[in-house]
């Protein structure tokens, strides 16, 4: 059985990118490109370029990522690449970005029509298209918001406010937010720049903040953000400096949580009491899942009753998003449909018993456990047979809906006795909930596929964000962990 991290490298991926500044696009009439290195823990783990060009109708604006990590001693390279069109006076034309977290890219096309958004996803040689509504309320191009907030600078605002569109983040606005200001001085390319320096911080990434410095043109120079106990820095540098060899830091050890107390048999743990707690801060309630009862002691604390097989209260029924495609969750893909043939060949059964008959299919499908894979979506894992939990929960919530079941992603910890060299831990996990009826209740049910033919769910799975796997939410569902991440303390009250 092999429990791992859930998705920690698409997570990193995408608050690197929130993390960052809306990047300046230049003057008209000039062209730019700006290297920058990012450094995880102190240490080198990727390179950063954005570039903006202009023509006499047109400002585009790249942005370029590439950055490495370890998990335990596996190695996992993520690259992101962006960009986004427009006019001179700032009307969006078109936006793309690709994120390869696998072997194979996943690309997202939008085009701005007068009234809708034309939203291309394409992958693994298959290409979807929709039709979706823009954008409510007011919001700014990369470019225009890099006008809008020179312009405030310049009238002296002391707090900046804009809601922009980032490719990387998709067709939704984010809300940032600058505040803080105030003159440093900073080395870059080894000597003193005098800089303004400013904290950020987005709708995004909720009591996340950011320290950015900026130069006078507005470019950015430096950031640095505080994702639980490790430290991101991107600065700026030449470009052979950014390309020289990466010293890819080691990050899932830094994220197991060491509780207090042990569970002697997890995996036949039926029910469990939990006292979660941030050492400062507030500690945000934790999603409504059937299995877990929360109680708050204070800000800070959180006591959680974990317990299997005890009857669930009423639920809503899940929406529409639940059964759709996504660029993740490709239910359309041909070799993911032949598959949920496979795991399920007899229509006429209970959707629990079929979707326990998927959990066991899955497991046995991915036959090359291992931690290398970023997020593989459901059709390169049905190709490929390779991957860790985030696989396991992403192809079987696929089959799940190929076959009319609801279902969703949980992100959350799991108790292991050991894992990558560690012992007794909690570790960051995702599994799979499908909507079926037990005993005549509809409800969403967890179903492990990492647990092996024979495996049962259990009591020391902790569920700390929820997710359809929509294209718009893949990241930000994940999001809600950051803060956790290396301050979540676990004490273990009790276990049946």
């Amino acid at each position: 059985m092999k429990h791992a991290p859930a998705s920690f490298g698409r997570l990193l991926a995408g608050i690197l990118l929130l993390a960052l500044s809306l990047p300046a696009m230049g003057q008209q009439g000039e062209s730019s490109e700006r290297y920058y290195i990012v450094q995880l823990g102190g240490q080198r783990a990727g390179w950063m370029r954005e570039s903006s060009r202009t023509t006499d109708e047109t400002l585009t604006h790249d942005v370029e990522l590439h950055f490495e990590i370890k998990r335990g001693e596996t190695g996992v390279k993520i690259s992101m690449e962006s960009q986004f069109v427009e006019t001179l006076d700032h009307r969006p034309i078109s936006m793309s970005s690709t994120q390869t977290m696998a072997a194979n890219p996943v690309t997202t096309r939008v085009k701005f029509l007068d009234d809708a958004l034309e939203v291309t996803v394409e992958q693994s040689g298959n290409s979807s298209t929709q039709t979706q509504p823009r954008p409510e309320g007011e919001w700014l191009t990369p470019g225009g918001a890099e006008e809008y907030f020179r312009r405030r600078r310049e009238a002296g605002a002391e707090k900046i406010t804009m809601r922009v569109i980032d490719p990387m983040a998709g067709a939704r606005p984010i809300v940032t937010t600058y505040e803080d200001f105030r003159e440093e001085s900073i080395e870059v390319f080894g000597r003193e720049v005098q800089a303004l320096r400013a904290t950020l911080t987005t709708s995004e990434m909720a009591g996340i903040k950011t320290t950015e410095y900026i130069d006078d043109k507005g470019r950015m120079l430096k950031s640095t953000t505080n994702l639980g106990g490790i430290e991101m820095t991107v600065l700026a540098a030449d470009k052979e400096l950014a390309l020289s060899e990466l010293d890819a830091p080691e990050l899932m050890q830094s994220t197991f949580v060491q509780p207090k107390g042990r569970i002697a048999s997890p995996r036949k743990t039926e029910r469990a009491v939990y006292l979660l707690s941030v050492p400062d801060d507030k500690l945000d309630d934790l999603p409504e899942v059937p299995s877990q009862k929360q109680t708050r002691v204070n800000e800070r604390t959180i006591r959680l009753e974990v317990t299997m097989g005890e009857d669930a209260p009423e639920q809503a029924e899940p929406g529409p998003e639940y059964t759709e495609a996504s660029s993740m969750i490709d239910i359309k893909d041909p070799v993911v449909i032949e598959l949920a043939k496979k795991a399920h060949p007899h229509h006429d059964t209970l959707p629990a018993v079929a979707a326990e008959a998927m959990r066991r299919f899955v497991f046995d499908h991915i036959d090359e456990k291992n931690l290398g894979v970023g997020m593989g979506s459901a059709s390169e894992v049905a190709r490929t047979c390779t991957g860790d939990c985030t696989e396991h929960a992403t192809l079987l919530a696929a089959l799940l809906r190929v076959h009319g079941i609801p279902s969703r992603v949980v992100s959350g910890l799991v108790y292991v006795n050991n894992f990558e060299g560690a012992e007794e831990i909690f570790g960051y996990h995702m599994w799979t909930q499908a909507w079926v009826n037990l005993d005549g209740n509809w409800q969403w049910v967890d179903y492990d596929a990492t647990l092996g033919p024979h495996g049962r769910f259990d009591a020391t799975h902790i569920a700390l964000s929820v997710s359809a796997m929509q294209d718009n939410e893949t990241n930000n569902s994940m999001i809600a962990l950051v803060p956790l991440l290396g301050r979540l303390q676990i004490e273990i009250e009790s276990t049946d």
